[in-house]
């Protein structure tokens, strides 16, 4: 008899934690070259921007522009209260996602986009003001920019 409960509660336990790691509200790197974007359906292939929605349920949203996140939300193609998380690449550091909200966004023409928002974005306002020396722009945060019009 006590093997067959410690059967059922390791099974149990097992199923739980598989349950509860399928549902993860953390992002995934996005694979450049291979993964589409969620909105545009384009090739996500420019290594310095991109984004993610993580879905409360887990779900992973992947873009290939800040302007394709943005009309991903705005369409009704996923609820606000239904999202977990928002995630940019960081133009700074390819290879590393930044919290959307936490993030510093800077708009430039001279940028290029691949869906032509223009926009990057950065951990940090010294990353920021780096390429500020080198492009005339706006200085932008995540809710700001949600709120634009274009």
């Amino acid at each position: 008899m006590f093997k067959y409960i410690f059967k059922v509660s390791y099974s149990l336990i097992i199923s739980a934690l598989f349950i509860l790691s399928s549902c993860s509200t953390k992002p995934q790197p996005i694979q450049f070259g291979v993964d589409n974007c969620d909105f545009c359906k384009m090739t996500i292939s420019d290594q310095r921007y991109g984004a993610e929605l993580v879905s409360k349920k887990g779900r992973i949203f992947k873009f290939d522009d800040i302007h394709c996140i943005k009309g991903f939300i705005e369409n009704g193609q996923i609820k606000h209260q239904d999202i977990a998380g928002s995630w940019i690449v960081d133009f700074a550091h390819p290879e590393k996602l930044i919290s959307a909200k936490e993030s510093y966004l800077f708009f430039s023409e001279q940028l290029k986009s691949p869906m032509g928002s223009n926009i990057a974005a950065f951990e940090n306002t010294h990353e920021r003001a780096k390429i500020q020396e080198n492009y005339s722009g706006t200085e932008m945060k995540w809710d700001d920019y949600l709120v634009q019009h274009h």
